[in-house]
């Protein structure tokens, strides 16, 4: 296979540490029909294309509705439209904020929800893949080895208080091999991808040693004006193809590596 990786963000990063071939926005600009040609021509010779592309901020999102939506919803819709036309492999990298129960872990088959501008970005991205022929992967709260401004190891040590609700986590690790394990199957549809595993934010600070106060989900969300989902994800569907590490021994991997 020769693959090619757009987006040079965390999970950019992290398949670039891997040896993948990464490309940033300044290599493949899709930002309007006049430039198609340049970004066709710079896709050439490729036969899977994976998606890291988008904007994950929610609260920047709330603000930048606009060029949200183009990049999480129109931008997967083109690149999907691309490689069926062109019998590429699309993947297509998604969000599990887009469950909303608490009360069980969330199948890919359940029921999906928008509750702010960015969930509402990634659904409409979602419909716009084909999802007879592309993979769509939904991951949960990113974390990873290596110091980045998204990586939730990072944002930890900055908070003084921390959500005690269940949640699936995925290190950016895991999905790169998982995406890897998910093509050799020739797997297609949705795949929710995160460790093996379920514990609350409260939790992970404690495994750090980090101190501060407990609080809800509503509290938090009350707090920020934003609302911030909190569920976890069933990955029965993922371990018939490949196994992801559990949560606990993958995280703490991950801070000792940052020290």
């Amino acid at each position: 296979m020769k693959i090619v990786v757009l987006g040079k963000g965390f999970l950019g990063q992290a398949f670039a540490k891997e040896g993948y071939e990464v490309l940033g926005r300044e290599d493949v600009s899709i930002e309007s029909r006049e430039t198609d040609l340049l970004w066709k021509k710079r896709l050439e010779g490729y036969n899977v294309i994976i998606n890291c592309m988008g904007k994950s901020d929610t609260r920047w999102c709330e603000l930048n509705f606009d060029e949200a939506f183009w990049s999480n919803a129109i931008v997967p819709k083109i690149l999907s439209g691309y490689c069926a036309g062109n019998g590429i492999k699309f993947v297509h990298i998604s969000t599990g904020c887009l469950y909303d129960d608490m009360m069980m872990s969330q199948m890919e088959t359940d029921f999906l929800a928008t509750h702010c501008c960015y969930t509402v970005t990634k659904f409409v991205g979602e419909k716009g893949c084909r999802v007879d022929r592309d993979l769509i992967i939904r991951p949960r709260l990113f974390f990873g080895d290596f110091p980045h401004k998204n990586n939730l190891i990072c944002k930890l040590k900055r908070f003084n208080s921390f959500v005690g609700e269940w949640n699936s986590f995925t290190s950016v690790h895991v999905i790169v091999k998982a995406v890897w394990e998910l093509l050799l199957s020739r797997a297609s549809g949705v795949y929710n991808v995160c460790c093996d595993g379920e514990a609350t934010v409260a939790d992970l600070a404690d495994w750090m040693g980090l101190y501060g106060t407990r609080m809800t989900g509503k509290e938090l969300r009350e707090r920020e004006s934003l609302f911030l989902v909190n569920n976890t994800m069933c990955i029965e569907k993922l371990k018939s193809i490949y196994q992801p590490p559990a949560l606990r021994e993958e995280f703490m991997r991950c801070v000792r590596d940052l020290g």
